[in-house]
């Protein structure tokens, strides 16, 4: 990428280490509740003593997950030889990695112009440190794997007028939506957005415009989806008992874009440490952010990290709303995001996944945006045009406030052995002793 500037290798090598290093760090330290203890049983028995099972464990809204979400772990369990939960852990943190990390590639081979390859190469940055992926990613949680079939999924769309392109695009997303539900609501709503908005060139003067290659991608749908016959099989012959969708009141709390505003900028650790089956617990949070403490004294960086990315954040959302306001909201520009195809995903994201998803009337869960990596930073980046020194000095301040945040959530978790009043419970050192031996 000789246009990018030389600086971009250090910065992006000082992420990579600390993304690794977030992630890896104090292993036996990881939850270890009843979703990752399952799916590490599932990892030994699968292909050993039982076969490759076409369901998962129930979702968020009691619909049994597709088989394929616990797949990933048997394949990785299978492929290292992993018998120890922590093991499975590293891989699952070390597969994370490999999945943002192409970014890099996509951006070299796919993106034409030095704008778009600048805001990819920032999102990669931030995403390396964010705190919100950083938790997700220690997990023993499907969704740890989602960034790299997003962006495979992006590859294939990027060449969706060849069949090649086109077929990848339809086969990834199927294949996603049966890791994570999540991502049928992804892959629905790029093709929706392409169908009905797709359908002429980007710029009028552009000859080389072709028009996206439909039976490709009906194809490699077919075959990606050919693993849910049996799964919708199984359900059908053990309903679940419980309607998967909500109403109103999901609806009107507009989670979807509420959390892809906050998710980027590193405010997102509420969950794991401030609450515990539905009970918000205050104090934990409180404590959190006294971190990091000096001699048994608080500092309260935590706190200032969390206070000026929100000031950040404000700046960024002003910057683009502002943005807007002089295009006069252009319908074509601000709407569809014609002005390049990295603007055009975004949007499709933002706009069609967000009402898909809002509008089924579940209550949607912070993590189920994992599946829309990364074009929550896309947009985060963009409007805060890193093109300009202003831009790149707010960006690398952001980037700088979710490394402290991350860091010092490592160093709260591991120094308390967990989070025992929030979601996250005792760490899985605490706890391993007093599990049976087939979930040590």
């Amino acid at each position: 990428m000789k246009q990018v500037h030389r600086g971009w290798a250090v910065f992006l090598f000082l992420a990579l280490v600390a993304g690794i290093l977030l992630r890896i760090l104090y292993v036996n330290d990881m939850e270890y509740k009843e979703d990752e203890q399952y799916n590490f049983h599932q990892s030994q028995l699968i292909g050993n003593s039982i076969a490759w099972p076409w369901k998962g464990i129930a979702s968020g809204v009691y619909l049994p997950n597709p088989g394929m979400s616990i797949w990933v772990f048997a394949a990785l369990a299978k492929l290292f030889g992993i018998h120890h939960p922590t093991d499975l852990a590293t891989a699952v943190q070390l597969f994370s990695i490999f999945g943002i990390l192409l970014i890099l590639p996509f951006a070299y081979y796919f993106l034409e112009t030095i704008e778009e390859k600048v805001v990819w190469l920032w999102s990669c940055g931030l995403s390396l440190v964010n705190p919100f992926l950083v938790w997700i990613h220690r997990k023993l949680w499907p969704e740890a794997f989602l960034p790299f079939f997003s962006i495979l999924i992006l590859m294939g769309w990027w060449q969706r007028t060849t069949i090649g392109g086109a077929f990848v695009w339809g086969l990834v997303g199927a294949l996603i939506g049966q890791i994570h539900m999540s991502g049928f609501f992804f892959a629905a709503a790029l093709a929706i957005w392409t169908f009905f908005f797709d359908r002429r060139p980007l710029h009028k003067a552009d000859l080389l415009w072709k028009p996206v290659c439909w039976s490709g991608w009906f194809a490699g749908s077919t075959i990606g989806a050919l693993p849910l016959i049996p799964w919708a099989l199984e359900v059908m012959r053990n309903p679940v008992g419980h309607s998967v969708l909500g109403d109103w009141k999901e609806m009107i709390q507009l989670r979807f874009w509420v959390f892809w505003l906050t998710d980027p900028i590193g405010i997102s650790l509420g969950n794991p440490l401030g609450v515990s089956k539905g009970n918000s617990q205050w104090v934990q949070i409180a404590d959190f952010l006294r971190y990091p403490l000096w001699n048994g004294e608080p500092t309260y960086l935590v706190g200032l990290a969390h206070g000026l990315a929100i000031g950040l954040w404000s700046v960024i959302l002003g910057l683009g709303l502002l943005r807007l306001w002089r295009g006069r909201f252009d319908l074509e520009g601000s709407f569809i995001g014609r002005s390049s195809w990295t603007a055009f995903v975004q949007n499709a994201t933002f706009w069609s996944c967000g009402f898909l998803l809002t509008l089924t009337g579940v209550s949607i869960r912070r993590y189920y945006l994992c599946v829309t990596f990364p074009l929550e930073f896309i947009l985060l980046v963009r409007w805060a045009n890193p093109l300009t020194i202003a831009g790149r000095r707010i960006l690398i301040s952001l980037w700088i406030c979710e490394l402290v945040i991350s860091a010092n959530f490592i160093s709260y978790i591991h120094r308390n052995q967990g989070a025992p009043l929030g979601d996250y419970g005792p760490a899985y050192r605490v706890i391993k002793d007093k599990l049976p031996e087939h979930l040590r």
